[in-house]
């Protein structure tokens, strides 16, 4: 089986698991709540759970179910992150709240949140206790440490003082913990060693600051058809990412003025300005850590003996999809 024909079969099975979770008698609630996921997305995190699970020989269904939990998750995210953020496209639709309103798409990401739990249930239906309470504690503590980021993400636009060290610490936080968990998931429903299970949640983080470096970076440089939301948001936004705490740093008095006027101004001219700037002083420095991130996970993943070759080659492929993505 080639990998496009083992991925859409994959994402299939998880479309389909999903869909079946997200049905009610509010008609309403359940459109909304639906909407991103009907949108697309790449679902590399339950292909992740999946090919983790796959990797060490693990039951496909419990996988399936633990992959649709996953994005289920990330999908409630997404709407919350959207309504903080003000942000109007997603996926180069109106997002949740802009079709239904605030009140809306708050209660459908709290639906999601629940039906997340109540699917990854499902996953562990007859299983020791003790992988039970692993897979149930990963799975919760990643909904307290994509919260903690996502806050620290907020509270880095009002401050000037960040740095690489913290940058990278929030999007461990807000972005790669739910890849870690991914692919930890993946590994301990399969009933995966202690050793197995802890690389491939390193393997999941590395991937995942790279995923969010290579995001960043895209946000910048992108169109807006290709980002599927709006250009330069990040900028308007006041986003201290890995780029703008780069350029800030090699930036002479007058760059160093220009970028700090165009982050978090509405001006098309000083948004242009400031994303050329931060172009050419930090574009290469943030794809060499990208890559460097990138490298750390594969060397994680080979120390995982796999069973299924097809995995391996699988979740190798989602880490370079990750670091050479347009979108």
């Amino acid at each position: 089986m080639d990998l496009d024909q083992y991925f859409e079969e994959i994402v299939a099975k998880v479309n389909a698991t999903m869909d079946s979770f997200l049905h009610g008698d509010t008609r309403e609630l359940y459109e909304a709540s639906r909407y991103l996921i009907s949108a697309g997305g790449k679902r590399l995190r339950p292909l992740v759970v999946v090919l983790s699970s796959d990797l060490l020989g693990g039951e496909r269904h419990r996988a399936i179910l633990a992959g649709a939990a996953v994005e289920v998750l990330h999908n409630f995210t997404l709407i919350h992150d959207d309504i903080m953020d003000q942000d109007t496209t997603r996926r180069g639709i109106p997002t949740v709240h802009v079709k239904w309103g605030i009140p809306t798409a708050i209660l459908a990401g709290d639906l999601l949140h629940a039906k997340a739990f109540q699917i990854l249930t499902e996953s562990i239906k007859g299983l020791s206790g003790d992988v039970a309470y692993k897979v149930l504690d990963c799975f919760s503590r990643s909904v307290i440490v994509v919260s903690e980021g996502q806050a620290m993400d907020m509270e880095f636009e009002k401050r000037w003082d960040i740095r690489e060290k913290d940058y990278l610490e929030m999007i461990r936080r807000k972005t790669a913990q739910l890849f870690a968990c991914s692919a930890y998931l993946g590994g301990v429903l399969a009933g995966g060693s202690e050793e197995e299970v802890n690389n491939l949640y390193e393997f999941g983080e590395k991937m995942g600051i790279a995923f969010q470096i290579v995001d960043d970076i895209l946000g910048i440089t992108a169109d807006e058809k290709e980002l599927g939301k709006p250009l330069y948001s990040d900028i308007r936004e006041a986003k201290k990412t890995l780029l703008v705490i780069k350029s800030l740093e090699r930036a002479n008095s007058e760059e160093r003025k220009i970028i700090m006027e165009g982050l978090g101004s509405n001006d098309m001219s000083k948004l242009k300005a400031t994303a050329s700037l931060i172009t050419g002083l930090s574009l290469d420095y943030a794809y060499e850590l990208a890559r460097k991130y990138h490298e750390e996970a594969l060397a994680h993943l080979s120390r995982v003996t796999p069973r299924n070759e097809n995995a391996v080659k699988g979740l190798r492929s989602i880490a370079d999809i990750v670091i050479k993505r347009r979108k």
